[in-house]
């Protein structure tokens, strides 16, 4: 296996001027106060993220204006490593949101990169949003066939030293390449924890029980500090892949994705239970590795 190195609500009322402009009736457009959005961004371990990582967080509006932007701080006592004061008005502006508009929030690395991230429902003026992110150092790469692609830095960093420990220099890191022509790409054999200089090595379900009475079985042979999830479609001819929630046991609640182990030494079988879609006579599902 590789081992990676790694709301108390405030009412507004909304208030109206009538101006009699020309004999028609208009309303005023008034600031009403700003919306605070506390959030957390984390990397992949779950580790709180410092001022270190140079990553900025902006809040932008669907047609491309930045409402705020902060860059991302040292964790306070209560976790928060970033705000963002987004200003309000009556009605949405260039500069301003409205109670309930969709944002996006956008991190940007120092890279110049830009990621998209979860979108922020804009609240009440004094109110609190709170939010937690997942950032991955990502980087810029062109493959030998001049694809760009962007990928996590510590990928190109894995299989660079891989690549040295197999004696191979000068090797293109592409991600969508295929080493030891095992059917599955360097990249999700990074992703899986799985050696992609070993055909024998890959994520593959090992075992698979269905029964009509009881949630579905999929075994598979797990890597710490990995997070597996489900997808899942009704057809093979046109599919739709769609996460399907997932239990550690048959009575567990169901989870987004669940990780056997956060111990990066720690291998071995797992088994997660999924619970097929009501009235289908037909369904597949594929095992992902986060």
């Amino acid at each position: 296996m590789m081992k990676r190195h790694n709301p108390t609500s405030v009412v507004l009322v909304a208030a109206f001027a009538a101006m009699t402009v020309a004999g028609a009736a208009v309303a005023a457009n008034f600031p009403v106060g700003t919306h605070l959005v506390k959030g957390t961004l984390k990397d992949w371990q779950n580790n709180v993220l410092t001022s270190s990582a140079a990553v900025t967080i902006q809040a932008v509006a669907t047609n491309g204006t930045v409402l705020a932007s902060t860059p991302v701080d040292n964790p306070s006592a209560d976790g928060y490593n970033f705000v963002l004061q987004i200003p309000l008005s009556t009605t949405a502006t260039d500069s301003t949101a409205a109670v309930g508009d969709q944002l996006n929030c956008v991190l940007i690395q120092e890279t110049g990169l830009a990621l998209a991230a979860s979108p922020i429902t804009v609240g009440n003026a004094n109110a609190v949003s709170s939010l937690v992110l997942e950032f991955v150092n990502m980087q810029s790469y062109t493959n030998s066939a001049g694809a760009t692609v962007n990928v996590p830095a510590e990928y190109v960093d894995t299989i660079a030293a891989m690549l040295e420990d197999e004696g191979i220099e000068g090797e293109d890191y592409d991600p969508f390449a295929d080493y030891d022509h095992d059917g599955v790409s360097n990249y999700n054999e990074y992703r899986a924890g799985t050696d992609p200089f070993n055909p024998d090595d890959k994520l593959e379900v090992k075992a698979y029980t269905a029964s009509q009475s009881a949630p579905h079985a999929i075994s598979f042979e797990y890597v710490g500090g990995h997070i597996y999830g489900v997808e899942t479609t009704l057809s093979l001819t046109n599919p739709q892949w769609a996460l399907q929630k997932v239990k550690k046991t048959e009575t567990d609640s169901e989870h987004e994705q669940i990780m056997p182990s956060d111990d990066e030494e720690d291998v071995g079988l797992a088994t997660i239970y999924v619970v097929p879609a009501e009235g289908a006579t037909s369904q597949f599902f594929k095992l992902e590795a986060k």
